[in-house]
Protein backbone atom coordinates (compact mmCIF):
# COMPACT_ATOMS: atom_id res chain seq x y z
CA UNK A 1 0.00 0.00 0.00
CA UNK A 2 2.76 2.37 1.06
CA UNK A 3 4.31 1.63 -2.48
CA UNK A 4 1.56 2.67 -4.30
CA UNK A 5 1.22 5.87 -2.35
CA UNK A 6 4.50 6.57 -3.56
CA UNK A 7 4.47 5.92 -6.71
CA UNK A 8 0.76 7.90 -6.62
CA UNK A 9 3.11 11.21 -5.78
CA UNK A 10 5.75 10.82 -8.16
CA UNK A 11 3.63 10.02 -10.62
CA UNK A 12 1.85 13.46 -9.69
CA UNK A 13 5.41 15.45 -9.67
CA UNK A 14 6.01 14.99 -12.90
CA UNK A 15 2.97 16.94 -13.68
CA UNK A 16 4.16 20.10 -11.94
CA UNK A 17 4.35 23.23 -13.86
CA UNK A 18 6.21 26.41 -13.34
CA UNK A 19 3.38 29.63 -13.09
CA UNK A 20 2.48 30.42 -16.25
CA UNK A 21 2.66 34.16 -16.11
CA UNK A 22 5.81 34.22 -13.92
CA UNK A 23 8.77 36.62 -15.31
CA UNK A 24 11.87 34.59 -15.84
CA UNK A 25 15.05 35.60 -15.21
CA UNK A 26 18.66 34.54 -15.85
CA UNK A 27 21.23 32.46 -13.72
CA UNK A 28 24.36 34.35 -13.67
CA UNK A 29 26.17 32.39 -10.79
CA UNK A 30 25.68 29.31 -9.00
CA UNK A 31 27.24 29.40 -5.66
CA UNK A 32 26.74 26.20 -3.93
CA UNK A 33 24.50 23.36 -4.48
CA UNK A 34 20.95 25.16 -2.85
CA UNK A 35 22.47 29.12 -3.83
CA UNK A 36 22.32 31.01 -7.01
CA UNK A 37 22.57 34.36 -8.13
CA UNK A 38 20.52 35.91 -10.89
CA UNK A 39 21.20 38.38 -13.57
CA UNK A 40 19.40 40.98 -10.95
CA UNK A 41 22.11 40.54 -8.53
CA UNK A 42 19.39 38.88 -6.30
CA UNK A 43 20.35 35.91 -4.59
CA UNK A 44 17.96 32.89 -4.16
CA UNK A 45 18.10 30.40 -1.97
CA UNK A 46 16.14 26.86 -3.09
CA UNK A 47 13.15 26.73 -0.43
CA UNK A 48 12.71 23.00 1.15
CA UNK A 49 16.04 21.60 0.55
CA UNK A 50 19.67 21.53 1.97
CA UNK A 51 22.27 20.57 -0.06
CA UNK A 52 25.66 19.53 1.85
CA UNK A 53 28.00 22.70 2.58
CA UNK A 54 30.42 23.65 0.30
CA UNK A 55 32.34 26.56 2.50
CA UNK A 56 32.19 25.17 6.29
CA UNK A 57 34.03 26.61 9.66
CA UNK A 58 36.97 24.03 8.88
CA UNK A 59 37.15 24.79 5.73
CA UNK A 60 36.53 21.42 4.26
CA UNK A 61 33.20 20.44 2.12
CA UNK A 62 30.93 18.52 3.85
CA UNK A 63 30.14 15.12 1.55
CA UNK A 64 29.24 15.37 -1.61
CA UNK A 65 28.60 19.05 -2.03
CA UNK A 66 31.35 19.57 -4.94
CA UNK A 67 28.95 17.17 -6.94
CA UNK A 68 25.74 19.33 -5.73
CA UNK A 69 27.41 22.74 -6.88
CA UNK A 70 28.66 20.82 -10.14
CA UNK A 71 24.79 19.38 -10.66
CA UNK A 72 23.17 22.56 -9.71
CA UNK A 73 25.37 24.39 -11.80
CA UNK A 74 23.97 21.76 -14.78
CA UNK A 75 20.88 22.88 -14.22
CA UNK A 76 20.34 26.17 -14.12
CA UNK A 77 23.61 28.38 -15.37
CA UNK A 78 22.99 30.59 -17.52
CA UNK A 79 19.44 29.44 -18.44
CA UNK A 80 16.18 31.07 -18.03
CA UNK A 81 14.38 30.30 -14.81
CA UNK A 82 10.81 30.68 -13.13
CA UNK A 83 10.16 31.56 -9.43
CA UNK A 84 7.99 30.44 -7.08
CA UNK A 85 7.37 31.62 -3.85
CA UNK A 86 5.71 29.91 -0.48
CA UNK A 87 4.62 32.09 2.31
CA UNK A 88 7.83 33.68 3.46
CA UNK A 89 9.98 35.07 1.03
CA UNK A 90 12.82 35.93 2.16
CA UNK A 91 15.24 34.41 5.02
CA UNK A 92 17.10 36.13 7.72
CA UNK A 93 20.15 37.17 5.51
CA UNK A 94 18.07 38.34 2.85
CA UNK A 95 17.76 36.08 0.43
CA UNK A 96 15.05 34.90 -1.58
CA UNK A 97 13.50 31.62 -0.96
CA UNK A 98 12.11 30.24 -3.89
CA UNK A 99 11.02 27.15 -5.81
CA UNK A 100 12.70 27.03 -9.01
CA UNK A 101 12.04 25.54 -13.14
CA UNK A 102 13.96 25.61 -16.04
CA UNK A 103 11.33 25.08 -18.30
CA UNK A 104 9.22 21.85 -16.64
CA UNK A 105 12.08 20.83 -14.34
CA UNK A 106 11.21 21.19 -10.85
CA UNK A 107 15.23 22.28 -9.59
CA UNK A 108 14.52 21.70 -6.11
CA UNK A 109 12.70 18.57 -6.50
CA UNK A 110 15.71 17.34 -9.07
CA UNK A 111 18.15 17.64 -6.55
CA UNK A 112 16.50 15.99 -3.60
CA UNK A 113 15.48 12.71 -5.99
CA UNK A 114 18.87 12.49 -7.29
CA UNK A 115 19.98 12.59 -4.00
CA UNK A 116 22.30 15.60 -3.88
CA UNK A 117 20.25 17.64 -1.21
CA UNK A 118 17.84 16.49 1.35
CA UNK A 119 14.56 17.57 2.72
CA UNK A 120 14.80 20.81 4.91
CA UNK A 121 10.90 21.50 6.17
CA UNK A 122 10.81 24.65 7.51
CA UNK A 123 7.17 25.76 8.53
CA UNK A 124 5.24 28.05 7.18
CA UNK A 125 6.88 26.77 3.59
CA UNK A 126 5.16 23.67 3.00
CA UNK A 127 3.83 23.58 -0.09
CA UNK A 128 5.99 20.77 -1.92
CA UNK A 129 6.66 19.11 1.21
CA UNK A 130 5.18 15.87 0.49
CA UNK A 131 6.31 15.56 -3.21
CA UNK A 132 10.16 16.34 -1.53
CA UNK A 133 9.86 14.08 1.01
CA UNK A 134 8.74 11.28 -1.76
CA UNK A 135 11.68 11.91 -3.68
CA UNK A 136 13.88 11.91 -0.63
CA UNK A 137 12.47 8.84 0.82
CA UNK A 138 12.91 7.36 -2.83
CA UNK A 139 16.70 8.11 -3.18
CA UNK A 140 17.37 6.89 0.29
CA UNK A 141 16.08 3.81 -0.70
CA UNK A 142 18.50 3.91 -3.61
CA UNK A 143 21.38 5.18 -1.92
CA UNK A 144 21.60 7.94 -4.19
CA UNK A 145 24.01 10.71 -3.66
CA UNK A 146 25.03 11.74 -0.27
CA UNK A 147 22.96 8.65 0.88
CA UNK A 148 25.69 6.52 -0.15
CA UNK A 149 27.27 7.59 3.01
CA UNK A 150 26.18 5.04 5.56
CA UNK A 151 26.28 7.41 8.89
CA UNK A 152 25.73 4.97 12.05
CA UNK A 153 23.57 5.92 14.91
CA UNK A 154 25.93 6.62 17.51
CA UNK A 155 23.34 7.85 20.27
CA UNK A 156 20.44 5.79 21.45
CA UNK A 157 18.16 8.51 21.40
CA UNK A 158 18.30 11.64 19.36
CA UNK A 159 15.82 15.09 20.34
CA UNK A 160 13.82 17.12 17.27
CA UNK A 161 12.35 20.58 17.69
CA UNK A 162 8.99 20.27 15.42
CA UNK A 163 9.29 24.00 15.41
CA UNK A 164 12.41 24.25 13.85
CA UNK A 165 12.29 20.49 12.44
CA UNK A 166 15.91 20.12 13.55
CA UNK A 167 17.32 16.92 15.10
CA UNK A 168 20.10 17.02 17.82
CA UNK A 169 22.58 15.15 20.07
CA UNK A 170 21.13 14.60 23.54
CA UNK A 171 23.66 16.27 25.06
CA UNK A 172 23.65 19.31 22.19
CA UNK A 173 23.45 22.81 23.71
CA UNK A 174 20.70 23.33 21.42
CA UNK A 175 18.88 20.52 22.34
CA UNK A 176 18.97 21.36 25.82
CA UNK A 177 16.74 24.77 24.79
CA UNK A 178 14.16 22.94 23.46
CA UNK A 179 10.39 23.56 25.24
CA UNK A 180 8.66 20.49 26.65
CA UNK A 181 5.90 21.14 23.95
CA UNK A 182 8.23 21.00 20.78
CA UNK A 183 10.75 18.35 22.09
CA UNK A 184 10.12 14.75 20.43
CA UNK A 185 12.01 11.86 20.58
CA UNK A 186 13.47 9.47 17.96
CA UNK A 187 15.45 6.60 18.39
CA UNK A 188 17.17 6.50 15.18
CA UNK A 189 18.59 9.73 12.99
CA UNK A 190 17.12 8.03 9.41
CA UNK A 191 13.67 8.02 11.18
CA UNK A 192 14.13 11.73 11.40
CA UNK A 193 15.50 12.54 8.60
CA UNK A 194 12.83 10.44 6.37
CA UNK A 195 9.75 13.14 7.63
CA UNK A 196 11.80 15.68 7.10
CA UNK A 197 13.94 16.74 9.97
CA UNK A 198 17.88 18.25 9.45
CA UNK A 199 20.71 17.61 11.77
CA UNK A 200 21.72 20.33 13.09
CA UNK A 201 24.96 21.70 12.34
CA UNK A 202 26.47 22.48 15.47
CA UNK A 203 26.36 18.82 16.81
CA UNK A 204 26.38 17.10 13.42
CA UNK A 205 24.10 14.18 14.57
Amino acid sequence: MIRVFLSFILFIGLFIVPPLYGKEYVVSKVIDGDTIQLDTGEIIRYVGIDAPELKTKNSSPEFYAKEATKFNRRLVLLKKVTLEFDVEKKDQYGRLLAYVFVKKTFVNGELVRLGYARVQVKPPNLKYKDLLLTYQQKAMDEERGLWQKDKKDTETTYIGNKRTYIIHRPDCPLAKKISDKNRIIFKSRTDAIRIGYTPCRQCKP
